[in-house]
């Protein structure tokens, strides 16, 4: 026989949640700046948006050099790293952004279909070209994209169904603690 459930009110302040009741994918989202520059930059809210398309999206902050670089070049990749990566993910907050990348010690590869590259050691990535920007308040926005090319590890494909997301092993933990606000 089960105990009864006792529900307790939360807030609407997000950054207040914990646990959070909608856990994230962690992701890493490479993109260029229009000289070059590339940025590596850890996201939690990240979502497939529509079938058509595909349409991937994830969230970001007017601030953040995301972005300001997808905003202008129009290209991005999300890449989604496995539990292996979670320490190197969390690290890279704490690291200045010109100093991600090597700090990480990942590998970048230039993309098929964009000028951003994709993370190696993903286990997978998706390219993508801008979408659409719809903007909220104090300056958060959500940033779509149209899949332009999908890439996973061989290994997550595997005949089982049942195998396959335990070989993609996602990394989904609480997020809230680690400043990934989108």
């Amino acid at each position: 026989m089960s105990r009864p459930r006792r529900f307790v009110e939360l807030s609407l302040d997000k950054h207040s949640w914990s646990p959070s009741p909608l856990l994230g994918q962690v992701v890493l989202v490479t993109s260029v700046d229009a000289h070059g520059v590339i940025d590596v930059a850890p996201k939690s809210w990240a979502s497939m948006a529509a079938f058509a398309g595909p349409i991937v999206g994830f969230g970001c902050n007017v601030d953040h050099g995301t972005y300001r670089n997808i905003e202008s070049t129009g290209e991005f990749v999300i890449n989604v790293p496995d539990g292996s990566l979670a320490e190197r993910t969390w690290n890279m907050l704490a690291s200045p952004r010109d100093e991600r990348i090597t700090q990480s010690g990942l590998t970048l590869r230039r993309g098929r279909t964009v000028a951003a590259p994709f993370v190696v050691e993903c286990p997978a990535h998706l390219e993508c070209h801008l979408y659409q920007t719809i903007a909220f308040p104090k300056g958060e926005v959500f940033i779509f994209g149209t899949i332009s090319s999908i890439a996973v590890e061989e290994a997550c494909l595997t005949d089982e169904l049942s195998e396959r997301y335990h070989a993609l092993n996602p990394n989904t933990v609480q997020l809230d603690h680690h400043g990934l606000f989108g």
